[in-house]
């Protein structure tokens, strides 16, 4: 199979489920997962550290499946290689609970998989969230049922770099050749989970623009049915070659919000762009050329043009190369520096900041 395929990357290492452990643990960012990749480590408080550590003693394999809070994905999963220890330099005494409990991981599968997925092929799993807690265990069966379609979900890179320093991984070594962000690279906050690019011509554009209002065709519904409200979304103009950004989703996507839109038809009953969006400007910046070598590092792995969905790590880097071409990452970096460095009263800087709450 080709990269990014499904069944491809490393196979389970995990052939008794029956003798393993299973856990599911919601992690803060995807920028922490993509560094676990890299340093093969993973953080726990310590009643979870005791659980695994439990299983792990035992002689059982502990495979454990992450997801970010509020991405309403799965992103991959890693197998526990020793036990959780204290670390005392991570000991916050001002927390009940903190999470100063280190165990070694290899990470076998990194995916951007729906969590409704891993709910139809489990029905028991038991999803960690903000009031329970950060790491779940589940039944050998559940786990086995997840563990499968995690592996029949295609590979996904967790990171993608923006600054065109980095060669993007080969496509063999997807698995292989993880990438993680330096500590110093502050990305533009956009929404947990994946992003959308639509795409327009020189005709509908200003209808675009004008009605607030993106649409695909209709065989489109399926691959646009990850996008909800506070989704980042982007405009391609296929006219003219250019990337506009950064949008941002006002309502999932929905078919005819205006029947009568891109229709030569003022009585139109549906919309040749049946599937919709409600968008707003999140930052005016200049367009992408579609020749902008970065640009193309990072939507390397589409096939079949420009349009479609796009992975969290992929809108990420789009977002934040749009960004830095405007001059706003500067405004934010310096923005996060003092917040950083605990000054009081900081301004934000003068752009659209505020992210809609997506009602979780």
């Amino acid at each position: 199979g080709s990269a990014g395929g499904a069944g491809d990357g490393k196979p389970t290492p995990i052939l008794e489920p029956e003798n393993a452990a299973f856990f599911v643990v919601r992690a803060a960012r995807q920028r922490d997962l993509a560094i676990s990749t890299v340093r093969k480590e993973w953080y726990v408080q310590r009643k979870h550290a005791e659980k695994l550590n439990t299983a792990f003693h035992a002689g059982k394999l502990v495979m454990l499946f992450f997801t970010v809070s509020d991405s309403d994905h799965m992103q991959g999963a890693a197998l526990m290689t020793s036990m959780a220890t204290y670390q005392e330099s991570l000991n916050d005494p001002s927390q009940d609970d903190c999470f100063c409990y280190r165990f070694k991981c290899d990470w076998y599968r990194t995916t951007e998989m729906p969590i409704s997925t891993a709910v139809d092929a489990a029905p028991d799993l038991l999803i960690p969230t903000k009031t329970t807690q950060f790491c779940q265990d589940m039944t050998s069966k559940t786990g086995e049922a997840v563990m499968k379609a995690i592996w029949n979900s295609p590979l996904v890179t967790l990171y993608e770099s923006c600054t065109g320093e980095k060669d993007p991984p080969k496509d063999d070594a997807l698995l292989t050749d993880f990438r993680c962000p330096i500590p110093s690279e502050i990305p533009w906050p956009v929404m947990p989970g994946p992003g959308f690019i639509f795409g327009c011509n020189s005709q509908t554009m200003d209808e675009c623009l004008g009605r607030g209002i993106f649409g695909l065709p209709a065989h489109m519904k399926h691959s646009a049915s990850g996008i909800r409200r506070g989704s980042s979304i982007f405009l391609f103009n296929v006219t003219d070659g250019l990337l506009f950004g950064i949008f941002e989703a006002l309502t999932s996507a929905t078919t005819n919000i205006e029947p009568q839109a891109f229709s030569k038809n003022p009585k139109a009953t549906s919309s040749p762009f049946p599937v919709q969006i409600r968008v707003r400007v999140s930052l005016e910046c200049p367009p992408l050329d579609n020749s902008d070598p970065i640009l193309n590092d990072i939507l390397r792995t589409r096939v079949g043009g420009r349009i479609g969905p796009l992975t969290h790590a992929q809108t990420e880097a789009l977002a934040t190369l749009l960004a830095t071409q405007c001059g706003a990452m500067q405004y934010m970096q310096e923005y996060c520096t003092k917040v950083k460095d605990g000054e009081q009263d900081v301004a934000p800087p003068p752009i659209a900041f505020k992210k809609i709450s997506n009602g979780n």
